[in-house]
């Protein structure tokens, strides 16, 4: 109860439009931050108040796993939590009728694909999301295989590729991948997590370019286990791809909205409304969000959470 009223002193929920998920992030976040954390930077969540069928009935999953991981018993001990990455609004640029992109024949669905959940999502969109778009991608990606006249690859773009696996299996420096990649998300955690400010975003841009810098003298070193090194490092290439993409969209969006929250700008800017476009070349662009066509609109309709459990 402490924790929630310290909460609402500090933001207004209505206002800021957060999940409940959401609200304790940035409550727990915030008392870690002002020192009120545990030994091991997280806080204690108890929800041994509820009637044990109610966890039981609605939180089935956590019971069992907090069970089988730590012989932990929710209904009666609380549990250690800090807040973490979970989820992704944003992905690769996509058409929003079938999520095709500006490659001819790519087509992006899931967490990985942009456009879909807005300033934040509704637990339980992933699934729907993926049975959704998984059939109207597959029909799209048929009816453009099958009036090809030939399926041709790019000599270039193959080359290209495993010239960049040559040179990887070649690279014998001394930086660790594996280190670099909890140097990206120690970053990313530290300065795009649950609150981000100017100083802390400028100053993860100022770390990722140091860390990109060390990626050009990494050392793969493929072993009797196998091209793990290999595998992590393009995860690392990727990583640090997303990383400068979120953190420069994070600096451009001087606003809060939705899971962004700017505690430097704690209010919500209408000229805001649109989607955030990053590239390599062009940084970040502004784009206009599409009108929601007549056909769905009028299959929307306000749905009541009294008495629900939501995320």
């Amino acid at each position: 109860n402490a924790l929630g009223e310290r909460f609402m002193e500090r933001y207004d929920p209505e206002r800021m439009e957060l999940s409940t998920r959401d609200r304790v992030a940035l409550a727990a976040y915030t008392e870690i931050k002002e020192g009120r954390g545990t030994e091991k930077g997280g806080v204690w969540l108890d929800l041994s108040h509820l009637p044990r069928e109610v966890i039981l009935e609605r939180l089935p999953r956590v019971y069992q796993t907090m069970m089988e991981v730590q012989m932990l018993d929710v209904t009666r001990e609380p549990i250690e939590i800090a807040p973490t990455a979970h989820y992704s609004m944003g992905g690769v640029w996509v058409r929003p009728e079938d999520h095709s992109t500006d490659v001819a024949g790519l087509y992006v669905i899931g967490e990985a694909s942009s456009g879909l959940h807005g300033a934040n999502r509704l637990g339980g969109n992933s699934l729907i999301e993926l049975l959704v778009f998984g059939r109207i991608v597959g029909q799209a990606a048929a009816h453009y295989s099958v009036n090809l006249p030939a399926q041709t690859r790019s000599a270039k773009a193959i080359a290209r590729a495993r010239g960049e696996v040559d040179r990887l299996l070649a690279a014998d420096g001394t930086e660790n991948v594996r280190a670099l990649q909890r140097a990206i998300r120690d970053m990313m955690t530290e300065y795009a997590g649950v609150v981000r400010t100017e100083a802390g975003l400028t100053a993860g841009l100022a770390q990722l370019d140091e860390i990109e810098a060390r990626m050009a003298n990494i050392g793969i070193h493929p072993d009797i286990a196998g091209f793990q090194d290999l595998a992590h490092a393009y995860d690392l290439k990727s990583s640090a791809l997303s990383a400068r993409a979120t953190l420069e969209a994070a600096l451009e969006r001087r606003e809060t909205r939705g899971c962004h929250n700017r505690s430097d700008y704690p209010d919500m800017d209408p000229a805001m409304q649109v989607n955030l476009v990053w590239s390599p070349t062009e940084g970040v662009t502004r784009e206009e969000i599409a009108p929601v066509p007549e056909d769905i609109s009028a299959l929307i309709r306000e749905v009541s959470a009294d008495g629900k459990l939501v995320e």
